[in-house]
């Protein structure tokens, strides 16, 4: 269990960096020609309400997303990103995808740089491989919910077992100081995937949206 030795004693205010690099990936998303509203903002503080509303929300939820992405989820983060922004934008809690990399007690576990982000939006036809990247999903601020990193804890960090069955929702401090991971914006915003491997994640809001009008 050595990613849990260190649960109380690694003090940081983490959220204040993240919320600079999540306006620096405000910016990069832009400069790679996303135009769609990014909808969430580092500036607009969101309550811990808001928090506790989503919690609740995956009470029911996470149900859904057994039957929608079975078996070991540290692989998916794409399909899970992709619908929990999808769902929770349809019950009318606003939220976005933001794509980067975690660092994971010192480790970087994804090896995701902008650069490779770059090149993946940019190319002529779709980059064929593996993509090296990491997808999370924000309200705003300083705000992270991830369902597939929990169980990559579990396989490659002696994280607990129940952790396979959690869906991290918080902010960056409190992950940074209780499991030593540090959330790295780089873009935010479905057309990332959208462009470089679909389904589009607002194709399903889309359809989600239409199924409940």
């Amino acid at each position: 269990m050595a990613l849990m030795q260190q649960l109380f004693d690694y003090n940081d205010d983490y959220s204040s960096q993240y919320r600079s690099l999540f306006a620096e990936a405000l910016r990069h998303s832009t400069e790679l020609g996303f135009t769609r509203d990014p909808l969430i903002s580092e500036k607009v503080p969101v309550s811990n309400d808001a928090l506790r509303k989503v919690s609740d929300f995956f009470g029911y939820f996470s149900q859904i997303l057994d039957h929608i992405c079975p078996g070991y989820w540290g692989n998916s983060c794409q399909t899970l990103s992709t619908n929990i922004f999808a769902y929770l934008n349809a019950q009318g809690i606003v939220a976005n995808i933001v794509i980067g990399n975690v660092i994971i007690n010192g480790t970087d576990e994804f090896d995701t740089t902008l650069d490779n982000i770059r090149d993946e939006v940019l190319a002529t036809e779709p980059l064929v491989g593996h993509q090296s990247i990491h997808a999370w999903v924000s309200l705003g601020d300083d705000t992270i919910i991830d369902a597939a990193l929990p169980p990559r804890l579990v396989k490659n960090y002696g994280a607990p077992q129940y952790f396979n069955d959690k869906i991290l929702i918080g902010r960056a401090t409190e992950f940074s100081v209780q499991y030593k991971l540090r959330y790295q914006p780089l873009i935010v915003g479905t057309e990332f995937f959208g462009r470089t491997n679909p389904p589009d994640p607002m194709d399903l809001l889309i359809a989600l949206k239409r199924q409940n009008s």
